[in-house]
């Protein structure tokens, strides 16, 4: 099983801290996003992807605690076990 975690203004907008999916062999935190958001009614994926497909500057994604930017990105790989955490880009002031 992957547990996908939501923080920040992502939790408040699902409704929701955490999800379970059963993993899938060679998944990339690409196809991922996409799965996570067929399970979710609320549109969340333009929260942290751009109309070109790339993070949004400011959105982090970690899997077990560690930032997509120092793997393979969005084609990082998950598997089972693995706890894969959206922060979306922050605000404030």
């Amino acid at each position: 099983m992957l547990q996908v975690q939501f923080y920040s203004l992502l939790r408040l907008l699902l409704k929701q801290e955490k999800l379970e999916l059963p993993a899938v062999a060679e998944e990339t935190v690409e196809q991922l996003l996409s799965r996570v958001q067929q399970q979710i009614a609320t549109p969340f994926l333009q929260k942290l992807i751009d109309c070109d497909g790339q993070l949004h500057a400011g959105t982090i994604i970690l899997i077990n605690r560690q930032n997509i930017h120092h793997l393979d990105g969005l084609q990082s790989r998950v598997l089972d076990g693995d706890v894969i955490a959206f922060f979306p880009p922050g605000a404030g002031g």
